[in-house]
Order: C-alpha cells, then structure tokens, then sequence
C-alpha cells in the first residue's frame, strides 16, 4: 500500500471531494481536530509523567514515541486522506524534526523560569505549525491548493 492521497473514486464524500478552495479550508480543519485530541492526549501523559518524576525532556520524548504511529494514522486518513504506511518513515523524520523543535522551545522556555507546564503550553503554538507543514510534506500532500494558498 501507498501513502498517495485517495483518488475521487476512492476519496470519501464531503470535505475530501470538496472543491479546492474549501478542501484545503477541510484539511486545516481536520488537522486541527486532530491536533487538538493529539494534543490533549499528549499534553496529559506528558504531565502525568512529570508528575510521576521523569525529567520534563524526558517526559517530551516519550510522549512523542508513543504517538508516532497513532498519530501517522489519524493524520494520513483523518486529515490528509492518505492510506498505507508507505510513507511512515517520511512522516517519523517529520515527527523527530517537530520534537527537536519543541524539546529546544521547552528547554529555552524552562531556561528562562517558566515552569515545565507552562514552557510546554507555550511550546504548543508554534510547534503546531511546523508540525502542519512537515507532515503535510511527509505525506506527500501539496500545500497548496491550486490557485490558492496555504
């Protein structure tokens, strides 16, 4: 199986068979529901591992291990209506370059004396961002819809 989108024939109905223009404006939103259940997920495991005693870059990394794959899941068929997992280590290269982006922004933030909560929370923001664009990448999706923008 491959991680190409889904053609027309095989596109579920709705916002992936949507005109260009609000298939983007679909996806985005998509992501962000995805983002958001991703996010509560991850930010409550990472606290509870925090709270358990794991150093708080520790508690990033495994957060991020543990939803590699689910996320690769979510984001291929939820959001970008991608299948397969011919694309996963391209996805994983994107997901360890968005940690790294993070653990930097969370060790920066606690470097100033912003507790480990707090950093993360600050961290989401931007972090979602170049998550977006990398897995969007990663998947082979274009960014672009025709004519129109990100």
């Amino acid at each position: 199986m491959t991680d190409a989108p889904l053609s027309p024939d095989t596109a579920r109905p709705g916002p992936a068979t949507a005109p260009a223009g609000s298939k983007h404006s679909g996806r985005i939103l998509r992501f962000l529901l995805a983002g958001v259940a991703n996010t509560a997920f991850g930010y409550a495991l990472y606290a509870l591992l925090v709270v358990i005693g794991l150093h708080p870059q520790v508690a990033l990394a495994l957060q991020f291990a543990i939803g590699v794959v689910w996320n690769h899941t979510l984001h291929g068929r939820f959001v970008f209506g991608t299948k397969g997992y011919g694309r996963f280590p391209h996805y994983v290269a994107a997901y360890v370059a968005v940690y790294l982006f993070n653990a930097a922004l969370l060790y920066l933030l606690i470097g100033t004396g912003i507790g480990p909560y707090l950093a993360q929370g600050l961290a989401l923001a931007p972090t979602v961002v170049l998550s977006y664009l990398l897995v969007s990448l990663a998947l082979n999706v274009p960014l672009r819809a025709k004519g129109g923008t990100v």
